[in-house]
């Protein structure tokens, strides 16, 4: 199994070389243009080219154990205050096994992952009703820390926000189609704190936001 997913690797690299010339490369050698900070779990489901067809040159990528930042602010920091990307987008997802492993317990985990796990003590209970319906609870739960996410940016880079250089996304990532929008859509949940679908229209009005709107009932 190792020797042929190390094949896999060497293989595909070679069809990437064949596929692009000295061209696609000459615009982004000796620097990066990156117009999207993402902040997204470092499931291996989750990819940036969701959002982006081709994301190199196009997606500075910052993967955390539940898209949360406290692990890797330096990195978003790098993203939002020296590459200048005017979105942040923080980008939660279904079945996310970070969030799962918080509500289930994770005590027995090593001590690297449990420090991950404990960055989201804060938007998240700690205890979860054994009577409750877990998937809902968990869908909930992933609302709830793209929010904390998005709250926490919105005190963080509030010049960068204020001046109009920057707007905070938050959305859910949906392959299993929990939200109702399609398999693989991309729901815009939470736009520089606003919630309320409509206000976000109002928001960002001139984007056409058919069917990229969503948000997870917290009651």
């Amino acid at each position: 199994m190792k020797n042929e997913t190390l094949q896999a690797i060497i293989d595909n690299n070679a069809r990437f070389v064949e596929d692009h010339d000295q061209a696609y490369f000459q615009g982004h050698m000796s620097a990066q243009h990156p117009r999207v900070t993402m902040v997204g779990c470092c499931d291996s489901r989750c990819q940036a080219h969701v959002i982006e067809v081709d994301p190199i040159d196009r997606v500075f990528t910052v993967e955390t154990i539940g898209n949360q930042m406290a692990s890797a602010q330096g990195s978003v920091d790098y993203g939002v205050l020296h590459l200048h990307t005017p979105i942040l987008l923080i980008l939660g997802h279904t079945d996310c096994g970070a969030i799962k492993a918080f509500m289930k317990g994770y005590d027995r985990e090593n001590e690297a992952i449990k420090r991950e796990l404990d960055f989201l003590k804060p938007p998240l209970k700690t205890q979860v009703d054994p009577h409750a319906d877990f998937e809902k609870e968990l869908l909930k739960n992933v609302q709830k820390n793209v929010d904390y996410q998005v709250q926490t940016a919105l005190e963080r880079y509030r010049a960068q926000i204020s001046e109009g250089r920057l707007m905070v996304v938050g959305a859910i990532y949906d392959f299993t189609n929990a939200l109702g929008n399609g398999y693989g859509r991309v729901s815009i949940t939470n736009v520089n704190g606003v919630k309320d679908l409509k206000a976000i229209r109002e928001l960002v009005q001139g984007v056409n936001l058919e069917r990229s709107l969503a948000r997870v009932n917290l009651d």
